[in-house]
């Protein structure tokens, strides 16, 4: 599976909290939490993160957002299992599902063994609006994994296929290529 690592941590705002609120003391805690949140990703602290997304959790504040920060934690903390709750917890609070939250709950539901799931994420994933060309690259190999992990090898000679296809360039797939001739 593909390294996710090189996937930001998600900078936490709280969506338009310190703008409709007129509680100074409110917003000053906000603004504090998200400092807090942005040092503690710039110096690789998940922990110390998913503190912080868990406290807006207790306070029921932007959950869509807290669930979503907490399970990018998890993930890159390599609890797939929490990361996975909390992001299933952040689509039923709505939180928006964009081409990186979809390859994150994705990767999240194949460390699980969910390949049905992994499949359904990454599908979601390509057809998001802001799909960047990196990140359609990476899901479409990441995808080649999940059908070998299923021990679907149509699928994943098909998916290698037009993968090498579209990436030519690309020497992991060597790697990829040479375990399906075995299959």
């Amino acid at each position: 599976m593909s390294n996710y690592k090189n996937f930001e941590l998600v900078v936490y705002f709280v969506a338009g909290g310190t703008k409709h609120t007129t509680d100074k003391k409110l917003r000053e805690e906000i603004e504090q939490m998200n400092m807090d949140i942005q040092i503690a990703q710039r110096e690789g602290n998940y922990e110390k993160a998913a503190d912080a997304f868990e406290k807006d959790v207790k306070k029921g504040r932007n959950l869509d957002e807290a669930y979503r920060g907490l399970g990018i934690a998890y993930f890159e903390m390599e609890d797939y299992k929490a990361a996975v709750e909390a992001f299933e917890l952040a689509i039923q609070h709505e939180t928006e599902e964009t081409s990186v939250f979809c390859s994150f709950l994705a990767a999240s539901y194949f460390e699980i063994g969910d390949c049905e799931k992994a499949l359904d994420a990454y599908e979601r994933g390509l057809a998001c609006d802001d799909l960047t060309e990196e990140l359609e690259q990476e899901i479409q190999f990441n995808l080649i994994a999940v059908y070998e992990k299923m021990a679907n090898w149509d699928a994943a000679k098909k998916q290698m296929d037009e993968y090498v296809k579209k990436y030519p360039e690309d020497s992991r797939v060597e790697k990829e290529a040479e375990f399906l001739e075995t299959r």
